[in-house]
């Protein structure tokens, strides 16, 4: 594996982001302003292949055993460690490496599962459903008339598991998807010397 294969992940995810700002402008879905609800999930999953940018640039920073051990600290288990709730709202806080964030945390509610019977649905956040329903329903309306088109679950795991199959569907929780990522570039410097 080349070390190549993170920067084709991160064009993954401008694509991505792009598709769900175009998605965001033609439905007003947006999430409240701070939150982190989401993010306080102990259940969080991601491939080590979505996690390589995010361990690149921790490896350029300098950072990486000073996050590994938070992860090691946690069992690899649990809420995510990059994110940072707020001290004084319950739900909200930030994630302290958004620019890098895995798939799962860039589409959570704003793109569509695909039910076995062939239904398109809007994976809606609950605190969307709670402070906008009525534009929840809008969108899900005009998911069903094909009028927009947001990106779907299933599709996007195809696309970025396919840069690496053997590294990309491998579905772990956050932290441990973390450090297999960490295993895999740490060897890899190692190996060639490299100082990515």
């Amino acid at each position: 594996m080349s070390l190549d294969i993170a920067a084709q992940v991160m064009e993954s995810y401008t694509q991505i982001d792009e598709k769900i700002e175009t998605f965001q402008a033609e439905t007003q879905l947006y999430c409240p302003t701070g939150c982190g609800w989401c993010c306080e999930s102990p259940n969080v999953e991601a491939t080590p292949l979505e996690m390589l940018p995010l361990v690149l640039e921790l490896f350029q920073r300098g950072e990486v055993e000073q996050w590994l051990k938070l992860a090691e600290e946690s069992d690899y288990q649990g809420q995510c460690i990059f994110y940072k709730p707020d001290p004084f709202v319950m739900g909200n806080g930030r994630c302290q490496v958004y620019h890098s964030r895995p798939t799962i945390c860039r589409l959570f509610g704003f793109a569509t599962v695909t039910s076995k019977s062939g239904e398109v649905q809007l994976a809606a956040c609950v605190r969307h459903k709670a402070a906008m329903p009525h534009i929840v329903a809008q969108t899900q309306a005009a998911i069903d008339e094909k009028t927009v088109h947001p990106p779907n679950f299933a599709d996007i795991a195809q696309q970025i598991a396919s840069l690496e199959p053997g590294f990309g569907h491998q579905r772990l929780p956050i932290n441990e998807a973390l450090k297999v990522a960490v295993q895999k570039v740490g060897l890899y410097l190692q190996m060639f010397g490299q100082n990515e």
